[in-house]
């Protein structure tokens, strides 16, 4: 079942989401971020898909500040306008909207009280400031484009975070990827994986020429693991150590 609903955020402002629920209740939560292209038709079949790993998932409108409901094409056009939402985009005030989706969801009866995030692309960075920004129980960040910007949050990660890369993602070339690797090495809160030979967005399944099967049920498998271990006990924890 799918819902929209409003969120309102820190300074007012009325935030957009999309949610699914899981077939049962009380079970725990996720806030999922989308890519720069909105919340597309294959990112809301990708929630439907949390939601039936028993999860209630909030998809949160992350751009509804620029256009609510912004959907865009797989295609230049579509690309050339997520990117002028992605350059016009205020990270920190995007991990404070988070915030409040994640506080939001906790608070709703289909939620046991623990709320991951999950995120691609943007969504993916965003991701991972939630781990060390937020109070999110847990996240997950698949192929996020812009880490390498906030490698001074590595040292404040303490709620535990899933990484996903792609060997061959255009936006994280091998010496990106080094430099985020160095930033979160010994951080044991933080799992990152990198996937041989898969691209940027690999784990979209509608897009043929990046979509890789392997890498995306792999990932996913450590998501849900990540995910089994620190949201489904109502008993909240403060750390990956804890």
């Amino acid at each position: 079942m799918v819902e929209q609903i409003h969120i309102k955020s820190f300074d007012g402002h009325i935030l957009d989401g999309q949610l699914h629920r899981a077939a049962a209740a009380p079970v725990p939560g996720v806030v999922m971020i989308p890519e720069i292209y909105g919340i597309t038709r294959s990112l809301s079949e990708t929630a439907a898909r949390f939601a039936g790993e028993g999860y209630t998932v909030l998809v949160l409108d992350i751009f509804s500040r620029f256009e609510r409901g912004a959907v865009q094409a797989y295609d230049e056009t579509g690309h050339k306008q997520g990117r002028a939402y992605h350059d016009a985009f205020d990270y920190a005030q995007g991990v404070k909207d988070m915030q409040a989706a994640i506080s939001v969801l906790r608070a709703r009866p289909e939620c046991n009280g623990r709320v991951g995030v999950v995120g691609f692309c943007l969504g993916g960075t965003m991701a991972y400031l939630a781990a060390a920004r937020t109070d999110a129980d847990a996240a997950a960040g698949y192929y996020g484009t812009r880490i390498h910007n906030f490698l001074d949050d590595a040292k404040r990660i303490q709620r535990p975070l899933v990484l996903h890369f792609g060997e061959r993602d255009h936006t994280t070339p091998p010496e990106v990827l080094a430099r985020i690797l160095a930033a979160i090495s010994g951080n044991s809160c933080v799992q990152p994986h990198v996937y041989p030979g898969a691209v940027h967005a690999f784990a979209n399944h509608v897009r043929p020429n990046h979509y890789n099967a392997a890498a995306t049920a792999l990932a996913d498998q450590r998501t849900f693991s990540l995910f089994r271990a620190w949201l489904s006990s109502p008993e909240r924890k403060t750390s990956a150590t804890a």
